[in-house]
C-alpha cells in the first residue's frame, strides 16, 4: 500500500503546513526549511516492506531539523536508514557529519536532534527500523549515527542494492515474504555495520550474544521458538544461551516476550494492518493464546491491545 502526499498542488501559502504534517505522519516530527515555498516541490511516498515502514521522499528545501522539542512531542524510537537517490546531503547528529552522494547511506537515530542539508533537488529512501530490533543485532547495541556508508562495493553495496529493490517491488511483495524479507534485511544491514565497527569492542560473549539475538529476530514469528532450538541453531548448548542472558539481567523467554510485544504494539497502530483483527496480529508474532497476549501486552504496555489501537485511530483522526 502507497500513501502519497502531493504537496505540490497545493497553494503555495499552504504548503509548508501541508508539508510539515505529511512528513510527520510518516516520519515524525522535522521541520523543514525552503527559502521560497512559492517555488517548494516535495513528494513522499509511504510503502512497506518486510514490515518496516519505508519513505521514498523527494523535495528541494534547504534544510530539514529535528529538535529536542519535537522529538519530546513524537516517538523516538527508531533509527532511520537514509538511502541517498539522487542530488547530495550532509546529515549531522551527535557531533557525527555523514556526506550522502547517490548510493550511499547513513543512520540517524530519532532520539536525538538531527539536522539534513541539501544542494539543490534530492531524493532519498528512509528506512525506519525500531531502534531495538537493530541494536539486538550488533555487539554492544553499538549503533553510529551520521556515519557515511558507501554502497560502492562490499555489503554496502549488497544492502543498498537489497533496499532499492525491495522499495521498487514492495507493491508486489505479499505478507507471506515478510518474514523472508525481513531476515535478509537485517542480515544485510547488520554485516555492513559490523563491518564497520572497531574489532577491540566485540569480545567473544557480545559476538555470541549478538548473533543469537539475530536468529532470533530471524523467526521471531515462529511460535514454536524455544531455547533449544535456538541453542542448537547457535551452536552452543541451552545452558549456555540462559547465561548470556542473565548477564543481561532478563530471561530468554522474557527478552522474546518483549521482542514480540514491541512488534505487535507497532503493527497495530501501523495504517498498513488496519484490516488485520488484533488475534491475526498476535498469532503472527508467535503469541498462540489471545487472552495471554491481551494479559502480557496490558502489563508492558499500562493498557490492552484493543484499548491501544484505539487510543491510536483517535489521535489520528485529531490530526
Amino acid at each position: 500500500m502507497d500513501i502519497t502526499y502531493p504537496v505540490e498542488n497545493v497553494t503555495a501559502t499552504d504548503r509548508a503546513d501541508l508539508w510539515e504534517q505529511s512528513l510527520k505522519n510518516v516520519c515524525g516530527g522535522f521541520r523543514t526549511i525552503s527559502r521560497d515555498w512559492s517555488k517548494f516541490q516535495g513528494n513522499i511516498e509511504l510503502r512497506n516492506i518486510g514490515g518496516f515502514d519505508v519513505a521514498g521522499i523527494s523535495m528541494n528545501a534547504d534544510r530539514v531539523v529535528r529538535s529536542k522539542k519535537q522529538i519530546a512531542e513524537s516517538d523516538d524510537k527508531y533509527c532511520f536508514l537514509i538511502m541517498q537517490m539522487q542530488g547530495c546531503a550532509l546529515l549531522s547528529q551527535r557531533n557525527n557529519e555523514a556526506f550522502l552522494e547517490p548510493g550511499d547511506m547513513a543512520l540517524i537515530d530519532s532520539g536525538y536532534p538531527s539536522e539534513f542539508s541539501y544542494d539543490g533537488f534530492m531524493r532519498q529512501i528512509s528506512l525506519h527500523i525500531p531502534r531495538e530490533t537493530l541494536q539486538s543485532c550488533l555487539p554492544y547495541h553499538h549503533i553510529e549515527e551520521a556515519k557515511t556508508i558507501s554502497g560502492l562495493s562490499g555489503m554496502g553495496a549488497v544492502t543498498k542494492d537489497f533496499l532499492a529493490s525491495t522499495y521498487k517491488e514492495a507493491g508486489f511483495i505479499g505478507e507471506e515474504a515478510y518474514p523472508a524479507v525481513r531476515s535478509a534485511l537485517l542480515g544485510f544491514l547488520t554485516a555492513t555495520l559490523r563491518g564497520d565497527l572497531p574489532t577491540q569492542i566485540m569480545d567473544q560473549k557480545a559476538r555470541q550474544l549478538s548473533r543469537i539475538k539475530k536468529i532470533i529476530e530471524q523467526n521471531l514469528t515462529d511460535p514454536d521458538l524455544c531455547p533449544a532450538r535456538i541453542a542448537r541453531m547457535s551452536g552452543i548448548s541451552p545452558r549456555h544461551l540462559h547465561r548470556l542472558f542473565k548477564g543481561e539481567g532478563v530471561s530468554f523467554g522474557e527478552w522474546v516476550r518483549r521482542r514480540r510485544l514491541s512488534e505487535a504494539r507497532r503493527q497495530l497502530a501501523n495504517k498498513h494492518f488496519l484490516d488485520h483483527s488484533i488475534i491475526q496480529i498476535a498469532f503472527q508474532w508467535g503469541f498462540n493464546d489471545a487472552a495471554h497476549f491481551s494479559r502480557t501486552f496490558r502489563k508492558e504496555f499500562g493498557q490492552s491491545p484493543r484499548d491501544y489501537r484505539r487510543q491510536i485511530r483517535l489521535s489520528e483522526q485529531r490530526l
